[in-house]
């Protein structure tokens, strides 16, 4: 039995070329997972002076749509306020850190006031006070706002906590 291999690899050679015609580059692993952008703020919280063990009930940080807030979890619930981690999620920010890193995913807007709260006292709706705010002057007593921009992650929102120079207290 005769074979024509001169028809195989014709065949074969023209099967490369359609395959090396069609692919340009290969697979692109962004072309599978489309690029997630955030939209929120980030930034880095230091803290200083530590407060005794026994008043560290919860720590969060809290971006409110409104100065001077009333209250934490009021506002919370009323969708004018947002909480890093939620208030209701068993995670916080660290305790007994020189600082801490955070991307804290927020809807756009603009936020008139960024702090960091802490629980300290066992009553959830009340026993809350700021302890560190975002401010870009810090010789006036009033927060720093800043403005959320769909697709955007605000960098560098940084905070200073000194547990024995808390600003002001608006809640």
């Amino acid at each position: 039995m005769k074979t024509n291999f001169s028809g195989i690899k014709f065949f074969a050679l023209l099967l490369c070329l359609v395959v090396v015609c069609t692919c340009d580059h290969g697979l692109n692993p962004n072309d599978l997972e489309p690029e997630i952008q955030l939209t929120g703020i980030s930034g880095t919280i230091t803290f200083q002076n530590w407060p005794p063990a026994d008043s560290l009930y919860n720590l969060r940080i809290v971006a409110f749509t409104v100065f001077p807030p009333q209250s934490i979890v009021n506002e919370l619930i009323e969708g004018t306020a947002y909480a890093y981690p939620a208030i209701f999620d068993t995670a916080h920010v660290p305790y007994n850190v020189d600082s801490f890193d955070y991307v804290f995913e927020l809807l756009p807007g603009i936020y008139e006031y960024i702090c960091v709260a802490q629980q300290y006292g066992p009553w959830l709706y009340t026993d809350w006070r700021a302890v560190g705010q975002y401010d870009l002057d810090s010789a006036t007593p009033e927060p720093s706002a800043v403005e959320v921009i769909q697709d955007s992650l605000l960098e560098n929102i940084n905070i200073d906590v000194d547990f024995d120079n808390l600003p002001i207290q608006p809640f």
